[in-house]
């Protein structure tokens, strides 16, 4: 089979980067929608959800599902446009996908290098080690992109290419956020 003829282009980066940002917007969502359908007061940046000041919450698990409303968001959203890319020719919702699996393994790394993420933290109270939420949300999601890569056959330079563009706008967000929200 060919490869799927995928080119980086303006227009694609433009989609990497809507990626990026929807991406993290619905995630945090989920965290703040969560948090607010608790009863706490909830505040919501780019890439932070969490409560106000001043705030605690009133139970161990309530935290828990905060943190694991985001992960879980990301989970399904990547599940949703791997069905929809398994079955409708929707290349440019590739990004999408790519993103989910990478904001995750990137938060798992962090992980483990420094302070728990959402996934770390609920592996953290379930007593299964810290990192093995992370380890499996980051596998799951890989192993979505690639599926999707062999179904597309899109080459290994096209998802170099992706990667070092989502990375980019991850960065980008990341920072953003960081000099918007001291």
């Amino acid at each position: 089979m060919n490869q799927t003829t995928m080119s980086i282009s303006v227009k694609y980066v433009a989609y990497c980067l809507l990626a990026v940002f929807i991406t993290f917007f619905l995630h945090e969502a989920a965290h703040f929608i969560t948090g607010n359908s608790l009863g706490y007061s909830m505040s919501m940046t780019l890439n932070s959800a969490g409560l106000l000041d001043g705030q605690v919450y009133q139970q161990e698990w309530h935290q828990q599902t905060v943190s694991i409303a985001g992960p879980i968001f990301t989970i399904i959203q990547a599940i949703v446009l791997f069905s929809i890319l398994t079955i409708k020719n929707l290349k440019t919702w590739y990004p999408y996908i790519f993103t989910a699996a990478l904001m995750r393994t990137m938060a798992s790394v962090i992980s483990y290098l420094t302070l728990a993420n959402d996934e770390a933290r609920v592996s953290q109270w379930l007593n299964i080690g810290k990192m093995t939420l992370p380890i499996l949300v980051s596998v799951f999601l890989i192993f979505l992109v690639i599926k999707v890569t062999l179904i597309y056959n899109i080459s290994w330079k096209f998802n170099t290419a992706t990667f070092f563009i989502i990375s980019l706008g991850i960065s980008l967000l990341v920072y953003t956020n960081q000099l918007i929200f001291k």
